[in-house]
């Protein structure tokens, strides 16, 4: 998929909105990111396990049995499963599955729950032998975002860029860096301070993995060229353009449906489980109808 300034530039020519004092670039990222989150729950409600958005997370196992989820696993139901090393073997790396429980078998039942943003494994003579633990979940895609500038030099705690940031002082706290293609080089980077040289440096908590070729992006997870398949992009541009056609005609606001049915189904479709092998065997033996 192409990055988002060009796909922000069709969306102003197509709705005749090439001024950016009426519209900025960054009111229009905004809906280009409400459309993928909107995909992305079309998507985790009639499949959760699309391959897409899967994910596989391995920790050390800890005593306590508890461990935080994902900064980007989409909810907290949005576990698929959860696996245990007891040793290694070849089969399955030596992970066995995890079975969930409630909240009223968590005390004598060796399993999992997850409560507060956390999976809680109970069971502790179980959880003393375990090596690690390996979590699958349907995660949320880096938001979008406009670069604010090349990076031109890298210091221990600061960085400075070939221009004035448009605008990161107003956008978030943190800064993720992509390449010159838009994928995400670094991300979780906080802005500790913006000093006031033009160009301006930038201060963070760490620059580790941030380099001169890369450019910088505003947000805690983020990314200047979305994820989804290259064939979502028309999804993307249409749902963007229903939001500005809503945004500057109030009365037809309510008229407005940002996917139509046939839409909506077409992304199921680019999503829906697709492989020739049955989930279960098939019945072969139909003797038992004619008894």
């Amino acid at each position: 998929m192409r990055r988002l300034e060009f796909l922000i530039t069709q969306v102003r020519n197509s709705t005749d909105n090439k001024d950016i004092n009426g519209i900025s670039d960054a009111e229009i990222a905004g809906y280009f990111n409400d459309a993928q989150r909107y995909i992305t729950s079309i998507v985790f409600k009639n499949n959760p396990y699309a391959d897409l958005f899967k994910v596989q997370l391995e920790v050390p196992a800890v005593a306590s049995g508890e461990y935080t989820l994902p900064d980007d696993c989409y909810s907290t139901n949005a576990i698929s499963m959860v696996e245990a090393r007891f040793s290694d073997t070849s089969n399955n790396k030596g992970y066995s599955r995890i079975k969930p429980i409630s909240e009223s078998e968590f005390s004598y039942i060796f399993g999992y729950i997850t409560r507060d943003n956390k999976i809680l494994i109970s069971g502790q003579n179980d959880i003393s032998q375990l090596q690690n633990i390996r979590i699958t979940y349907f995660r949320q895609l880096p938001t979008l975002a406009v670069r604010q500038g090349k990076v031109t030099s890298v210091g221990p705690t600061d960085i400075s860029l070939n221009q004035s940031p448009p605008s990161l002082a107003t956008t978030d706290d943190y800064i993720s860096t992509v390449d010159a293609i838009g994928n995400q080089s670094t991300n979780k980077k906080f802005v500790t301070a913006i000093l006031g040289t033009i160009p301006p440096l930038i201060s963070l908590d760490s620059t580790t993995g941030i380099t001169t070729d890369q450019f910088v992006v505003a947000g805690y997870n983020a990314c200047n060229k979305c994820l989804l398949p290259d064939v979502c992009e028309t999804y993307l541009l249409d749902y963007v353009k229903q939001r500005i056609y809503t945004r500057n005609n109030y009365n037809d606001g309510e008229k407005q449906a940002y996917f139509t049915e046939k839409q909506e189904n077409e992304i199921l479709s680019i999503f829906s489980k697709n492989k020739k092998d049955d989930d279960t065997i098939p019945v072969t033996d139909v003797e038992f109808l004619f008894f």
